[in-house]
Parts: C-alpha cells; structure tokens; sequence
C-alpha cells in the first residue's frame, strides 16, 4: 500500500495539514520543515496526487502552449525542439501539455479561451511575443500565469524566455566579415518588426558601424520575388547576407543563385531550421538553443515565489555548413 499524507503526518509528529502544505511549497512553512517533509515522504515511497491537487485548486494538470499564427510553424524544427525542452521539463512536474494552434489569430483566441474557462488551465507558454496581440491581452487580463518565447516590444512587461538578440546579430555579421571574408554583407529582415528581429538588425548595424561599412538593409516581402530580384541586381556588391531568419536567408539565397548562377555568397541565418538537403557550404544558421529556451520557459513558469525572475537568457552558438 502506497504512503499517504497521514503517515508521514505520524511519522514526525506533525499535522496533516501542516504536512499538506509543506509538499506544496507553502511559503508559512519554513524552508527547514518544508525539507524534512520531502525527505520523509520519499523514504516512505509517498506518490502525490497531483490531479486531485490540482482539482482542489481549481486548476488543469497542464499547461498551455500557443503557437503563433504562421504557415511555417508545422514544418519548422525550431519549434519542435522548444516543445522537447517543455515537454521534458513538465513530465518531472507530472504536468502536460495542451496545445493551442490556429489558421488565424481568432481560432487561436478561442482556443485559448475554451483553454481558460472550460479545462481550467492556468499556466501558459507562448512560443511567440506580438505587439497588439490579443491572445496577450487575453491573458493579461485572466487569472492566469505566462511566460512567452521572445521579450516584449517596448513598453510591455511580462515573463520571458529569449536570447540576446543584438549580440546573435553582430556575431552573424561579425562571422560573415572574419571568417568568411565578406567585405559587403546586406541585412535581409522580414515586414513583421517584431522585436527580435530589431535587435538583431541592430547588432548588424553595430557591427557596420564598427567596420566603417555603409549598412543595407532590405525587407522581403513574402510573396514577390521580383522585389528581391530587383534588390539583388541594384545592390550587384553585396556578396553576403545577414537573415532575420533561415527561411528569409534562404529566400534570398536561392534567387541570388537564380540570377547569378556563377556566383558565390555568403548567408547566415537564425534558428538553424532548414534540413541539410536544402542548404550548402555557403548557408550557415546561428542556432538559438531552442531544447534550453523551452526548458527555461517551464522554469521561468513555475518558479517559487521566493525567486521572482522576470526572464531568462539563453546563449546561441553559429552553426557552420
């Protein structure tokens, strides 16, 4: 028969309620009895409840995770390896995940509505942070606990996760003018201006600014090639490209190569997310850690009271082809 609350109660002369709060982390409970508890509730082989915890406190055993609205999402690694770093980090706190996703910003509203009101989920991770979003603005106003992937634009204040956006974007510059020996790298950003694409522009410009370099910087549109082929053959020096992100660099990268097929140039792009098959030597990716982001998310999410870190920072490294 499996230990109960009773038993280490007995065994160290304690109440049952004192006992209750102790494995819950109550904070008027000292951090000595708190310890003594957890020691004797493992020796005596003790197994928490957690759903029956969780239904007297009025909350789902899982967490939300919502996806941005994006057409790149289901086939991006990027974001299956934040869903490995949260799954692993929720499994050793017997919570799951529940996921929110949609074709548009609504769908995913009422997901995460129904989420809120109907399953009782209180804790969120957003594997996106939107100026003017309403999910966010959802949240914010609900009884709830969230933590999003990327800092908030100016302005705002939440819980997050990120990496240090301006200095990922020097170092791609920085590895473009060294190691390859570009002497004329552009900044390739999407027409979104979210906030880590301006951080990363900015550790671009930084970098120009530090070589004496003339910056150019150009917004690829979604869905016009000919507007990048036009930027190409009037920009006929750049002979590198710094992306806001794989997909954009490999954009440029193949009409590049359409255009000037006896040419070589160099690209760096951010997430490291394309497979092997669609990129070559001359394609390299600064990978942003995305297994640690989502462990650091379900950290940042459940941390005691006593902590209060309002984010986490977590390092990139250059992936070379």
């Amino acid at each position: 028969m499996m230990a109960t609350i009773r038993d280490i109660a007995k065994k160290m002369g304690l109440s049952v309620s004192t006992v209750s709060r102790a494995l819950n982390d109550n904070q008027r409970i000292s951090l000595q009895t708190r310890r003594q508890v957890k020691e004797v509730a493992e020796a005596l082989g003790y197994q928490p409840n957690y759903n029956a915890r969780n239904l007297t406190n009025q909350e789902a055993n899982s967490v939300g995770v919502i996806f941005p609205v994006n057409n790149r999402v289901v086939d991006n690694i990027f974001y299956v390896g934040l869903l490995r770093g949260i799954n692993e980090q929720l499994n050793a706190r017997n919570y799951v995940l529940a996921v929110a996703v949609g074709e548009s910003s609504d769908q995913v509203l009422e997901n995460v509505r129904s989420m809120i009101n109907r399953a009782q989920i209180k804790r969120f991770i957003l594997l996106y942070s939107h100026v003017n979003d309403p999910v966010i603005d959802l949240l914010k106003s609900a009884s709830v606990e969230f933590v999003t992937v990327g800092k908030p634009a100016a302005g705002q204040d939440w819980l997050y996760v990120d990496n240090d956006n301006v200095e990922a974007g020097a170092d791609g510059t920085r590895y473009l003018m060294k190691k390859l020996h570009v002497s004329t790298p552009v900044f390739a950003e999407s027409t979104n201006d979210w906030p880590y694409e301006v951080d990363r522009k900015t550790g671009y410009l930084r970098e120009m600014s530090l070589a004496k370099k003339s910056p150019v910087v150009f917004s690829v549109p979604d869905n016009d090639d000919s507007v990048v082929n036009q930027f190409i053959e009037e920009n006929p020096q750049m002979d590198g490209v710094v992306a806001v992100d794989d997909y954009t660099g490999l954009k440029v990268y193949h009409r590049f190569k359409l255009l000037h097929p006896g040419r070589e140039i160099e690209v760096v792009g951010y997430n490291n997310s394309l497979p092997n098959e669609l990129t070559d030597q001359h394609f390299h990716s600064v990978d942003l850690n995305p297994n640690e982001m989502g462990r650091a998310a379900v950290k940042l999410l459940f941390q005691p009271e006593t902590e209060k870190l309002r984010h986490i920072i977590v390092s990139h490294i250059i992936q070379k082809s």
